[in-house]
């Protein structure tokens, strides 16, 4: 299941077809990332898989440039996620 979610995130985070994605692709992609870092295994992945975080802060400088609610809403709402210790194990 880890290997699964970890593989999900990194699909995710690669596709650098931000500036080409429309912004209801982009607002999925943070949704789905949202979803899968609420689980241990993709929790555990944003502290250890390489690159991740860095990945992630230039996709939403990236979308946060859109000016654009939903795709705005979905990131942050993402990083909410990320930063709430309430994730249940």
């Amino acid at each position: 299941k880890e290997k699964l979610i970890n593989n999900a995130i990194t699909a995710l985070l690669s596709q650098e077809g931000d500036i080409a994605a429309s912004n209801a692709e982009l607002e999925s992609q943070f949704q789905a990332v949202r979803r899968l870092v609420a689980s241990k295994a993709g929790f555990l992945a944003f502290t250890q898989l390489p690159k991740f975080r860095e990945r992630l802060g230039v996709k939403v400088v990236k979308a946060l440039k859109r000016n654009n609610d939903g795709v705005t809403h979905a990131s942050i709402d993402m990083l909410c996620a990320l930063m709430c210790v309430s994730i249940q194990f």
